[in-house]
């Protein structure tokens, strides 16, 4: 079938992109013409790539992007028919229902979150918000749920969207739950000079023990309660440096906490790492943590990137009991689920890990297999073309892909 993804898709190699790059990729290997519209090079054999001029950051340079966007949205559906339009985007999706109904291809929107939860969490964060951009969250919320209930299907990464979106109307037939992936092939176990020479790069000697955290800075990661667990785990184990992999806007505030705890030779910030380095970072590491906190991820679910790379690269988990990970880690046995917030129970979980290698290793292989199994690319891809087929199809019974 015809593909044409509405976003924007930008370079490979930003976190944010990540997602959306493996997900086209995967899509093209299954057999699907899949076209995308991007500022990207040309990278990837079997996509059909239709570019855009490069975004300036002043008024006039993004209306002009905009505008070329709508004539290259137009052009191209005017010379091809698709059979799908696909969007992770709700302000996309408002095109993707004009085009639906002026063409006829069916509108499938996918979301990773919603609107109007992470800005109760802003609020409750920050407080009161000025009322200009009160307006604006009100108003794209309005347009995420309105595409949500025009979309022919909506693809969610956890239960929790789903339950909220039922809630606000939308048809409950048309919500299917899909979870994440990872790159199988790119993120898997691995020896060798790289490892040991990133090792070297940190002073990470070959008896030292090493947590690895790999993510975005944000506060709702938790990484503070990593931070506040490691003079607990050093008592233990004082050969332990701390693996922080990434960058974010709390990146100061987590580096003074650092410097108060007086831990700045045991726990190392390395900055972004480029995607296709990060599998070597995981490597490195004896156990992989994922320290959500309760806020924003108890109220959806996840179904975090993060840990389907910890769980590929071989690696045991420890991560907060939170929908969509504490299940996954129990039922799997590939790791420990801890409450969330708790640096006491999230030190004794990594001291019991570093204490049995053979637990970490049967972990390690049980979260490997998992993956491969369950939650590669491929394995998502697959599941999004059985939604697609259906809708193509206007079966009535959608259970078997939920």
């Amino acid at each position: 079938m015809k593909v044409l993804i509405l976003d924007t898709i930008k370079p490979l190699g930003q976190s944010s992109t990540v997602h959306i790059w493996e997900f086209i990729k995967s899509l093209s290997k299954s057999g699907q013409e899949v076209h995308v519209m991007t500022i990207s090079d040309k990278i990837f054999d079997g996509v059909v790539f239709h570019s855009l001029i490069k975004k300036k950051q002043t008024i006039s340079g993004i209306f002009v992007f905009r505008l070329h966007y709508l004539m290259q949205i137009g052009k191209v559906v005017n010379e091809l028919k698709f059979d799908i339009l696909y969007t992770r985007n709700s302000l996309r999706g408002i095109i993707g229902v004009l085009i639906r109904l002026l063409k006829g291809p069916k509108l499938v929107l996918e979301l990773n979150g919603l609107v109007s939860e992470d800005w109760k969490l802003k609020k409750e964060r920050n407080g009161d918000i000025n009322m200009f951009r009160n307006v604006r969250v009100k108003l794209s919320d309005w347009v995420e749920i309105f595409v949500a209930k025009k979309a022919d299907a909506v693809i969610v990464v956890a239960q929790g969207i789903k339950d909220i979106l039922i809630k606000r109307g939308v048809d409950e037939n048309k919500i299917f739950v899909i979870p994440n992936g990872a790159n199988i092939n790119l993120f898997r176990p691995m020896k060798g000079s790289a490892i040991n020479e990133l090792r070297h790069r940190y002073s990470i000697n070959e008896e030292d023990h090493v947590i690895t955290f790999v993510g975005n800075f944000e506060w709702y990661h938790g990484i503070e309660y990593l931070i506040r667990s490691a003079p607990l785990i050093l008592n233990t184990f004082p050969n332990t440096k701390f693996l922080i992999v990434g960058d974010g806007p709390i990146r100061k505030e987590l580096e003074n906490l650092v410097k108060k705890m007086n831990l700045f030779d045991k726990i190392i910030f390395t900055g972004r790492a480029p995607y296709e380095m990060v599998p070597l970072y995981i490597n490195m590491a004896d156990v992989c943590v994922a320290p959500f906190t309760r806020a924003r991820n108890e109220r959806i679910g996840l179904s975090p990137l993060k840990i389907y790379e910890y769980l590929a690269c071989g690696k045991p988990v420890i991560a907060s009991d939170i929908k969509g990970v504490g299940d996954l880690l129990r039922h799997s046995n590939a790791g420990i689920a801890v409450t969330p917030e708790d640096p006491v129970e999230l030190a004794n979980a990594i001291i019991k890990l570093l204490k049995d290698e053979e637990l970490r290793r049967q972990m390690g292989e049980n979260g490997r297999k998992v993956v491969v199994n369950n939650y590669s690319w491929d394995h998502t891809a697959k599941k999004t073309i059985e939604v697609f087929e259906k809708i193509l199809n206007k079966k009535g019974d959608y259970s078997s892909a939920r």
